[in-house]
């Protein structure tokens, strides 16, 4: 009788849940941000809550999963489970994963290279995951890693496919990260980031289907510390082709260094987008980014920055295929910009 009211009144044993996630204050002044040209005050609120499970299974290995959604940035990742949802099974064999996850191409460029002041350059690629993925992390060889993702878009022999390969690491003091996307009659499609509400809006990450186009992005980045000051250097190459069989190819280059001392850190950086070549014409297209950021540590948990970004452009920027990552004097007369940023970052 003790034994059956005990079992009555236990509480089942549940999968491990865990919440975690960072909350970011953004407060800027773009110049050049207005149809007349002037200047425009902005903010930004990125709060994003990543909910985590994982059970260890009687062979060893690990189920887990994860719904993470961003949450107060206007007009992105607008429906819970559009930014990440996915399944994976994991053991000493690696690790297999299904569902919406990022790109780790795109993370390698959004992290650590596109930090500091070029999120807005060398982060922003169309390139951001897989709607449809399904993907394989190896375990650590020789101290790397090589990830392989599958996007099979709508399923069917008319639909656009994605894939990509990573390879990550360190030799010695110097991390190694190299990362090549690419995508078959079709282009890559970032979750949510259609403002006027149009078919890709409340979508996740994934690809949209062009018959005959083609889109490619690799990456080759290497960082590493001398002392107090840490070096990142990255060499990107955007490839487009059109379903008429019109090729454009940019190249982006990155060298940012980090010097810390105490609570702070100081960061200069600078970065060159090519114009764009599509074997006919050759657009005076390019721009160049100078970032700055200091940092200052409030917490363990939480960090104050103050950054400054600013763009030169070429007189044919407009025409440039990647217009949409020099946002800073887009409105304006497409003139040289520069974004002024405070702000809090906390991540728990």
């Amino acid at each position: 009788m003790a034994a059956a009211v005990a079992a009555a009144v236990s509480a089942p044993a549940f999968a491990e849940v865990s919440i975690n996630g960072s909350v970011e204050m953004d407060l800027f002044y773009r110049t050049n941000n207005t149809t007349d040209g002037g200047g425009k005050m902005l903010q930004e609120i990125a709060i994003v809550v990543n909910v985590d499970g994982k059970d260890k299974l009687d062979n060893g290995s690990t189920l887990s999963w994860r719904l993470a959604q961003k949450v107060a940035t206007p007009d992105r990742f607008d429906a819970f489970g559009i930014r990440e949802a996915w399944v994976a099974y994991g053991g000493d064999w690696g690790t297999l994963k299904f569902g919406n996850q990022w790109s780790n191409t795109y993370l390698i460029q959004d992290w650590p290279y596109g930090s500091k002041g070029f999120s807005g350059t060398m982060g922003e690629v169309p390139n951001t995951g897989f709607g449809q993925g399904i993907s394989y992390a190896s375990p650590s060889f020789g101290g790397f890693n090589l990830t392989a993702a599958y996007d099979f878009g709508g399923g069917n022999s008319d639909s656009a496919t994605a894939y990509e390969v990573t390879l990550q690491g360190a030799i010695g003091p110097v991390n190694l990260d190299m990362g090549y996307f690419a995508v078959e009659d079709g282009m890559p499609q970032t979750a949510g980031r259609d403002w006027a509400g149009g078919p890709t809006a409340g979508k996740p990450n994934g690809v949209t289907t062009d018959k005959g186009a083609s889109y490619s992005n690799w990456v080759v980045g290497a960082r590493g510390s001398i002392a107090d000051v840490a070096i990142r250097a990255a060499v990107r190459n955007v490839t487009t082709e059109t379903n008429k069989g019109v090729e454009a190819d940019q190249m982006g280059y990155l060298l940012s260094g980090t010097y810390g001392f105490g609570k702070n850190a100081l960061s200069l950086g600078y970065m060159l987008q090519t114009a764009k070549k599509d074997g006919q014409v050759q657009n005076d297209n390019d721009f160049e980014t100078i970032g700055f950021q200091w940092d200052y540590s409030l917490s363990k948990n939480t960090g104050a920055f103050l950054q400054i970004r600013h763009n030169m452009v070429g007189n044919d920027w407009d025409k440039n295929a990647a217009i949409w990552q020099n946002a800073d004097g887009k409105a304006g007369n497409q003139d040289n910009a520069t974004r002024i940023l405070v702000g809090t970052w906390t991540g728990f």
